[in-house]
């Protein structure tokens, strides 16, 4: 704690300033009574990010302390904005009731810590997550030349390593897209920069591992595999940061996965931001390829479902699981409607039990309502089993049969949450009440001494008078006594007779015993409430205990009913008949007939049709050049081809009527690009650094798509760049490729290479107009409409002219773009020609005149020229008498 600038604080902001020394780089959530306070920076920066009021809270140090506060109530909702923003929160919690504070004595101050730091990669928090998204933490440790990575998501346990080379850096980054990065800034992130946190220096290899070894209880890190020593670190940082996250308590973390590269398909970080896979640029899920595919009812199917499209396969087995999956619950029209129904609404296991194991770590964290997952949980999965049961019973190798399997998880703990628990169990333990009624005697006991008091001392008062034999005897409370028993005067003498009765104040008409019964039912009923609550916890104590007992197979569970729903939404998505199985294999095949693009399709107004495509890039034809004017649809047919790719591989149906596809390793997108100012980057040169990119990288298993290669410089330069790019990807590489220009004398390559196919986007001309038919067909453009496109975006319409003249002379001309007349109105004016001003031969000389050379000026010099000698018209104008 920063001593000079703590001096002279009260006892409370003593502790704030201690607090914030622990968590300088996180604002303090500050508990004080029904709010949550910020003070000094924390508060200005808190109060500009929520909009809510800044105000101060006494002084410190001779100026007012900025404060700015939140209800306990809606801490959730004010942390969810934070968070969002990019700010990490430290939780100081009152760790000890202010009744405990006082029987200290005195003004003793209440105890406050941090019990949680939240930030974007360590929430567990229900309200706070995106449900439909992972949230993973990445750490990063560079060594040797290498990059170890570690990822994990705490809100559902799973924890991955991997060891990179430097270059694999940002394709990793675009496939997980993290939370939150622990790097220090030794390693360049790109666009992902705003989410670094700088852990600090990592451990030593040797202590990475001894401290990973400890922490999952086995002798080696070895026994979960071959780690490198940059793996370890990494994995170690990110245990470390989330330990410390939760306040010292690590929560259930899965065993460390080697994942790597291996068996996924590669794209790298241009590719994905192209394609618009699981977002758009602005974040968003609305026309992204996930949002237009997406047919998931849970919100673990859709995080399985993004998972399998941002990490593409290349392993023919797993995939025609997957496919076979999908396709068995499509030949079942009547289990695949079950199933949805089964499954909708199902809660989240995954991230329940995530948060169940934190809380058998760390007391004060369980919520009932995570239990009540579990039972809901469990209830979906025995529904979904039955459904499942007929048609996977009948075949020993269905696809589903281990999903059916891993669905029987707890078949004792589902009765009994089921028994215990009330239908809609609270948040927080004393919200209300989580057990159910005639669960646990001792609890209903309590309950009914808590809420039932009337009940409960009618009853005793009806037991004492039968037992004492007075038929008007009373229980009453007094202020000082507390309970009585009150009888008439004329049984006060026999009541005197039993030694437990105490007379304690006479009347005139009765008088007031004290009964051991009374004292203890008094003491009980003024203890009933913490003794209810003590009995409810542990209760719910002894329910958690045995989820936890149950937690591998209940995650296996929590797998299966993720990937079910994940299958369902392929299912479903097929279901309309427009989507189909892709027929995959090992070998350079790549047919699609009928091909369509999902994003574009889903966006169109009903009753509008995608124009379908086909593809044909057969080993003997794996290039195609792709000419056509702007506006026709060149790059919807490039990404669409590269889609209908990631879908494939990722095991899912394609919009396509047919498609057989060989299986990609690489997938390169070069369509479309921007400046990168901070890096100091043209557009031309990130398009170049993006095409370096992909000859250096792609191999012949590899697709290609390429847009326009060369527009960001001169026409000689660009067009020399896609011809030597071109025959790269055709000679060198000899990948399958789609490579779209507007150079249409590439065309005249194919005598050249062999394998080189020259297609075009199909125009019309009608009545003037051109029409657009988004088709694809065999052959090369026979122009550019340029000048069309200009028109339809509205430039003004001598504009339109004057490009349009300046166009068709450069054809007749047949010279270059260079050649064409663009400054002819700037130079001097070439004279009319000599022979219109002869009185014999104007005929031919005007047929010899082409006004679309001519300048304005010119050509206004020309009908001067005309009128003067057969008009007879003066200088000034005006013409002559004839």
């Amino acid at each position: 704690m920063n001593s000079d600038r703590a001096a002279g604080a009260t006892p409370a902001m003593a502790q704030w300033f201690q607090a914030k020394a622990d968590y300088p780089d996180a604002l303090i959530f500050f508990r004080m009574g029904d709010f949550y306070e910020l003070f000094f920076e924390d508060a200005e920066a808190a109060s500009a990010a929520l909009d809510i009021a800044l105000t101060a809270r006494g002084t410190h140090q001779g100026e007012p302390i900025a404060m700015c506060g939140v209800p306990v109530s809606q801490r959730d909702t004010y942390l969810t904005r934070l968070i969002r923003r990019g700010f990490r929160v430290a939780v100081a919690e009152q760790v000890e009731a202010p009744e405990a504070a006082k029987a200290r004595g005195g003004k003793a101050l209440i105890e406050r810590a941090v019990v949680r730091l939240i930030t974007p990669g360590t929430i567990t928090e229900e309200a706070l997550l995106d449900q439909g998204r992972a949230s993973l933490l990445l750490a990063l440790v560079p060594r040797a030349g290498r990059i170890g990575a570690a990822w994990l998501d705490v809100s559902t346990a799973s924890f991955e390593t991997a060891d990179l080379a430097g270059g694999e850096l940002a394709a990793l980054l675009g496939r997980l897209d993290p939370a939150e990065i622990l790097s220090g800034a030794d390693i360049e992130l790109g666009a992902h920069e705003g989410r670094r946190t700088d852990p600090g220096p990592p451990p030593a290899a040797e202590l990475a591992r001894r401290d990973l070894a400890r922490l999952f209880d086995v002798a080696s890190l070895d026994a979960f595999g071959a780690f490198t020593d940059q793996e370890a670190q990494a994995a170690a940082v990110a245990l470390r940061y989330v330990e410390r996250s939760q306040a010292g308590t690590l929560p259930r973390i899965a065993r460390p996965v080697r994942a790597g590269e291996t068996g996924l398909m590669a794209m790298d970080a241009a590719t994905r931001a192209s394609l618009d896979l699981l977002r758009t640029a602005d974040g968003g899920e609305a026309g992204s390829l996930f949002g237009a595919v997406r047919r998931t009812v849970t919100a673990a199917g859709a995080r399985m479902l993004a998972g399998w499209i941002a990490a593409p396969l290349d392993a023919i087995g797993p995939l025609r699981a997957r496919q076979a999956g999908w396709q068995s619950l499509l030949d079942a029209p009547g289990t695949l409607a079950a199933l949805r129904t089964s499954l909708r609404g199902a809660p989240d296991l995954a991230r329940a039990l995530a948060r169940l194991g934190l809380a058998g770590r760390k007391a004060g964290r369980l919520s009932p309502r995570d239990l009540g997952q579990v039972r809901d949980s469990l209830a979906a999965a025995r529904a979904v089993a039955e459904g499942l049961a007929p048609a996977v019973a009948a075949d020993p190798a269905h696809p589903l049969a281990d999903d059916l399997a891993k669905l029987a998880a707890g078949p004792e703990l589902g009765p009994l949450l089921e028994a215990a628990l009330v239908e809609t169990p609270p948040a927080r333990i004393g919200d209300a009440p989580a057990i159910r009624a005639g669960f646990d005697g001792e609890l209903d006991g309590e309950r009914r001494l808590r809420d039932d008091t009337r009940q409960v001392i009618a009853a005793l008062q009806t037991e004492l008078a039968s037992r004492y034999g007075v038929a008007s005897l009373k229980v009453r409370h007094h202020s000082q006594l507390g309970y009585v028993l009150e009888a008439p005067a004329a049984a006060v003498e026999a009541l005197r007779a039993f030694p437990e009765l105490i007379l304690r104040q006479g009347l005139a008409s009765a008088a007031r015993f004290t009964h051991p019964e009374l004292s203890d039912l008094d003491r009980r009923i003024a203890e009933a409430h913490e003794r209810a609550a003590a009995r409810e916890a542990l209760v719910l104590d002894h329910l958690l205990a045995a989820v936890m007992r149950e937690e591998a197979a209940l995650a296996e569970c929590a797998a299966a009913l993720a990937r079910l729903d994940a299958l369902q939404s392929a299912a479903t998505l097929a279901e309309s008949g427009r989507w189909c199985a892709p027929e995959l294999s090992e070998d350079a095949a790549f047919s699609i007939i009928a091909g369509r693009h999902p994003v574009v399709e889903a966006a169109l107004p009903a009753g509008t049709r995608f124009i379908a495509n086909d593809a044909d890039l057969s080993p003997e034809r794996r290039l195609m050049l792709l000419t056509g004017p702007n506006m026709a649809g060149k790059s919807t047919f490039l990404r669409q081809n590269a889609l209908v790719i990631i879908l494939a591989q990722a095991g899912l149906p394609v919009p396509a009527e047919q498609a057989r596809i060989g299986l990609v390793d690489r997938l390169f997108s070069r369509v479309g690009a921007a400046d990168d100012l901070a890096a100091g980057r043209s557009t031309f040169m990130v398009e170049m650094i993006e095409t370096a990119s992909i000859l250096n990288q792609a191999g012949p298993r590899s697709f290609v798509i390429i847009d326009e290669i060369g527009r960001g410089t001169g026409t000689r330069d660009g067009l020399a760049i896609a011809q030597a790019v071109l025959e790269a990807l055709h000679g060198s590489i000899r990948c399958r490729s789609i490579f779209a220009t507007h150079f249409h004398d590439l065309v005249q390559l194919g005598a050249a290479l062999p394998r080189l196919r020259p297609c075009t986007m199909r125009v019309k001309s009608w009545r003037g107009s051109v029409v657009f038919l988004h088709e694809v067909i065999e052959g090369a453009a026979e122009r550019s409409w340029g000048v069309h496109v200009a028109k339809l975006a509205g430039l003004p319409e001598p504009v339109i002219r004057r490009a349009d003249a300046l166009l068709r002379a450069a054809e007749r001309g047949g010279g270059e773009a260079g050649a064409l007349p663009l400054f002819a109105a700037a130079g001097e004016d070439p004279a009319p020609p000599a022979e219109l001003l002869a009185a014999d031969g104007w005929h031919a000389a005007l047929a010899e005149a082409d006004p679309d050379q001519l300048s304005p000026r010119a050509a206004l010099e020309l009908i001067y020229a005309w009128r003067r000698k057969f008009l007879g018209d003066r200088a000034d104008g005006a013409v002559e008498k004839q």
